[in-house]
C-alpha cells in the first residue's frame, strides 16, 4: 500500500477538496447524518483506478475485505461507505469537472519538470469509450451516446456505443498531456486543432516540435494549423481514395514536378481547390516509362501553404518521416493500458458528464503513477507504472 499512498499524495486535489467542503458546509443541516470524510472518499475512488476495480461494488468489497487498504484511504475498517454513497459522491464530482481538468494540467506540468523532452513529440488520436447502456432497447438509457466505428474499409470494422476520448500523448514516455471527450458524431479531423489550442492555452510550455497522427486527420487545415499555429512538423499520411499509389509531387505550389522531375502543366484555377495541373506526358503527348505505375493524370494543388502536398521541413519519402510516423504506435499503447489497467472500459456510467468524469480519473491516475515513478528516479520504469498491480 506504500505505492498507493505515494501516488495519491502527488495528486493535486487540494483545491478540489476545499471547493467541495465549502459547498458541503453551506448545505449543512444539523438534522442530517454526518457524512464521510471527503478526502477518504476521493482517495478511495482514485485507488479504484489504481488497483484497478471492476466497478464501484468491487471497490467497496475490497475496502471491506482489506483493512490496510481502508486505512490507507482514510476509512475506519469497521465503517465502510455503501456503494450508493460512492455513487452519490461521483455525481457530486461531476460538478467540479473543471477542477479535475486542472489537476491533469498541473500533473502534466510537473511531468514536464521531471522528464526531459516531455511534449516535444506528440501523437493525437481517439478511442471509443463505451456507455453502460443497451442500444438495442426501445428506450435507451443514454440518449447522448452514439455509435463509434473503428477500422478502415479494408479491415474489420468494430462498432461501439458510447463516446470518443481524444488524447494528446508524448511519444517518448507514452504519457497523456491533454484530453477531450466528445460525442460519437464528432469527426476526428475536426477535433485535432481545437484540442491542441486548448492544451496550449492551459499549458503555456506546450510547444510540440513534431505532431503525429493517422490518415483520419488528413485535412489541409490541420497541416496549415500545425505549421502556422505551432511551428511544428506535421506527420500525417495522405488518405488514399483509391488503390492507386499517391504520386510523389515535388517542387513548390508555383512550380510542381512529377516523379520523373518534369514540370507539371498548368490547366486551371479554383478559389477553393487551388491550381490544377496535368501530367506532362498526357498533356503534351509523349510516352512516359512510369505512366502506368505513377497514376498521375490531373491534380489540384493549393497555394504556397499547401503543406499537405509538399510537407514541412521533411519530405514524405525521407526515412526520417517514416521514423517519426512509427512513433504513432505509442498512443495505441496508451489507449490499451488505460483500458486494461486503468479501468477505462470497466464502469457502469451513462451520459456524457459521468463518462467524462470516468475518463478524466483514468487519465489522472495514469499521470500520477508516472509522476511518482519519475520523482523516485525510476524514469526507465515509467511504462511499467501503467501495468496492473496484482
Amino acid at each position: 500500500m506504500a505505492e498507493l499512498d505515494s501516488f495519491i499524495s502527488l495528486v493535486p486535489y487540494q483545491d478540489l477538496l476545499r471547493k467541495i467542503q465549502a459547498d458541503r458546509t453551506r448545505a449543512f443541516s444539523p438534522l442530517g447524518r454526518p457524512g464521510y470524510h471527503l478526502e477518504a472518499m476521493l482517495r478511495a475512488i482514485l485507488a479504484s483506478y489504481f488497483l484497478p476495480s471492476k466497478s464501484t461494488a468491487d471497490m467497496v468489497r475490497r475496502l471491506q475485505e482489506d483493512p490496510i487498504l481502508a486505512i490507507t484511504c482514510g476509512f475506519d475498517p469497521r465503517s465502510i461507505p455503501h456503494r450508493s454513497t460512492f455513487s452519490r459522491f461521483n455525481k457530486r464530482l461531476v460538478k467540479y469537472q473543471a477542477l479535475l481538468d486542472e489537476c491533469i494540467n498541473k500533473q502534466a506540468s510537473l511531468l514536464k519538470e521531471e522528464l526531459p523532452g516531455y511534449g516535444d513529440h506528440i501523437a493525437i488520436d481517439s478511442t471509443p469509450v463505451r456507455s453502460h447502456s443497451n442500444p438495442d432497447k426501445k428506450r435507451v438509457s443514454d440518449n447522448q451516446a452514439g455509435w463509434v466505428v473503428k477500422g478502415s474499409s479494408g479491415k474489420k470494422r468494430d462498432w461501439y456505443f458510447g463516446y470518443k476520448l481524444h488524447l494528446i500523448v508524448d511519444t517518448k514516455y507514452e504519457l497523456p498531456i491533454g484530453k477531450e471527450l466528445t460525442l460519437a458524431k464528432m469527426s476526428d479531423n475536426t477535433e485535432m486543432l481545437p484540442l491542441m489550442v486548448k492544451t496550449k492555452d492551459e499549458l503555456p510550455w506546450s510547444r510540440p516540435k513534431v505532431v503525429i497522427a493517422d490518415k483520419g486527420y488528413d485535412a489541409s487545415y490541420n497541416y496549415q494549423g500545425i505549421v502556422e499555429g505551432f511551428h511544428a512538423i506535421p506527420i500525417i499520411p495522405i488518405a488514399r481514395k483509391s488503390k492507386k499509389p499517391i504520386p510523389d509531387i515535388k517542387g513548390t505550389a508555383e512550380q510542381p514536378y512529377c516523379p520523373m522531375d518534369l514540370p507539371l502543366v498548368y490547366r486551371s484555377f479554383d478559389k477553393k481547390k487551388g491550381r490544377q495541373y496535368r501530367c506532362p506526358a498526357r498533356a503534351i503527348g509523349f510516352k512516359c516509362d512510369i505512366s502506368d505505375q505513377c497514376g498521375l493524370r490531373a491534380i489540384w494543388i493549393k497555394d504556397s501553404f499547401d503543406y499537405r502536398r509538399f510537407g514541412y521541413m521533411i519530405n514524405r519519402n525521407d526515412d526520417e518521416w517514416g521514423e517519426y510516423y512509427d512513433e504513432r504506435t505509442s498512443i495505441e499503447r496508451v489507449f490499451s493500458r488505460l483500458k486494461q489497467t486503468r479501468r477505462l472500459e470497466r464502469h457502469c456510467f451513462r451520459r456524457y458528464d459521468m463518462v467524462n468524469l470516468h475518463a478524466t480519473l483514468s487519465v489522472l491516475v495514469m499521470q500520477a503513477i508516472a509522476l511518482a515513478k519519475a520523482k523516485a528516479g525510476q524514469t526507465c520504469d515509467l511504462r511499467e507504472c501503467v501495468r496492473q498491480v496484482g
